[in-house]
């Protein structure tokens, strides 16, 4: 049985293009690998490597220090070296530079795979934290920290599939492809953490994974392990709506899933977790989509991270017309590219060129006509229309009182407004304009 979540939106998903497209490896990798020491929430890395140090494919070049996550050579070669590159995320960041030698050697230092039988969440912390995991869903938490504080605390663990976001298809692939590898460690996973309950969610038009992964649980035994399809509607791959929607249960506001009992893993998370665990391979390679009408050949790559992205446009047979807009991330949460140098990193599930005729045309910014649509949409309950008004009015005592820590950037208030007023940039304004405030107090 699945439950819904308030409000929503349903943008054209086009995902034809690439639905149907196996995950395939680049004809001939970069020869140059920039690998962002930001690669996580809480911060940079700190490097291990120097200009001039030789290096082989899964050595670790990054470590943990007070912030950050282990990062990984994706590619055997020589380090460059260490300067600022451009990020996906935006602006400049500091970066090891590899030079690629075409060879692909492998670390002789390698983890050594583990027995599930004798795995406990701790010993499971320690090895994805060596491997460097973290959210791949966008999220780019430390995996290893979820797992510490939800151990003995979950009742369900809910492995993400459903790509809401219109064009990506990379995690559908993986689900459909790889789906073996991600039951087995989901069972692991359940078996550690204490969980009555897994929950493989899918959208309800992708019939061939949720057939495919049926097959394999039957022949696995898969056990407490379930494959979910519910109906498409954006924001359903949200940690919060996708809780509600398997579940029932309703994040509290300023809670966590822990206060509902859930943990949450995207499937390309869960999928780097069984290489560490059970292969000894840390993260050096994941799923991304080429797509967009402007994509001569839209592709699923599988790719090593620190790939420049204008690489994985090449190996699509570049571009057919000019791109108007060019996003890592779909269309409704994607950040606009600076520049096509910048490497793909640990959350980059996709490379998406438009051109002018596949989203909303710039027009000027109209007058709120007070429809209420923003507030229909908004799966979070807030009103971006009086956060608006407030925030025009300057009146921060009002703006303190609409919940904005809660406001999760999905964009169905920008995406619906009929006047075309860039809502949800507004609504960040004003909940970095009270954090400020308040940090001032």
């Amino acid at each position: 049985m699945t439950h819904s979540f308030f409000g929503g939106v349903y943008p054209a998903t086009r995902k034809g293009n690439t639905r149907r497209k196996p995950l395939t490896r680049l004809p001939q990798t970069p020869k140059e690998i920039v690998i962002p020491l930001i690669m996580c929430a809480d911060g940079p890395s700190t490097p291990m490597v120097r200009p001039g140090d030789a290096v082989t494919v899964g050595q670790p070049i990054a470590r943990r220090g007070k912030t950050g996550a282990a990062a990984h050579a994706s590619v055997s070669g020589r380090v460059a070296a260490i300067e600022d590159r451009p990020h996906p995320w935006g602006g400049l960041s500091s970066a090891i530079v590899i030079h690629n030698d075409d060879r692909n050697e492998l670390y002789q230092g390698r983890m050594v795979p583990l027995d599930p039988k004798q795995l406990t969440v701790e010993l499971m912390a320690q090895r994805v934290e060596a491997a460097g995991i973290v959210g791949m869903g966008g999220g780019v938490f430390p995996a290893w920290e979820k797992l510490i504080r939800s151990a003995g605390q979950v009742d369900t663990l809910i492995v993400n599939a459903a790509e809401c976001e219109p064009y990506v298809t990379a995690d559908y692939r993986l689900l459909l492809e790889r789906g073996e590898q991600i039951i087995r460690v989901s069972q692991v996973l359940a078996r550690c953490l204490g969980c009555e309950h897994v929950v493989l969610v899918t959208e309800g038009d992708k019939l061939s994974a949720v057939e495919a992964v049926e097959r394999r649980l039957r022949r696995l035994h898969g056990g407490r392990v379930q494959i979910m399809a519910v109906r498409t509607r954006y924001p359903l791959g949200a940690e919060k709506q996708i809780i509600q929607t398997v579940t029932g249960r309703e994040v509290p506001p300023g809670g966590s899933p822990l206060d509902v009992k859930c943990i949450v893993f995207n499937i390309a998370t869960v999928y780097a977790m069984h290489d560490a665990l059970f292969q000894g391979r840390p993260l050096t390679h994941r799923a991304v989509t080429v797509t967009g009408g402007a994509v001569t050949r839209p592709r699923n790559l599988w790719v090593p991270i620190g790939t420049p992205l204008r690489h994985l446009l090449e190996a699509c047979g570049g571009l057919r017309e000019d791109a108007d807009r060019t996003l890592t991330g779909g269309p409704m949460m994607g950040v606009a590219l600076q520049s096509l140098d910048a490497p793909v990193t640990k959350d980059t599930n996709s490379l998406v060129c438009l051109t002018d005729w596949e989203h909303k045309p710039d027009t000027p910014i109209g007058v709120c006509i007070r429809c209420g649509k923003c507030v229909a949409s908004c799966p979070m309950h807030l009103a971006p229309t009086f956060i608006r008004r407030s925030l025009e009015e300057g009146d921060l005592k009002r703006l303190a009182q609409y919940h904005l820590e809660d406001c999760n950037s999905c964009g169905c208030c920008s995406f619906i407004c009929p006047a075309q007023i860039p809502l949800v940039e507004l609504v960040a304004q004003a909940r970095s304009l009270v954090r400020r405030e308040e940090a001032g107090k």
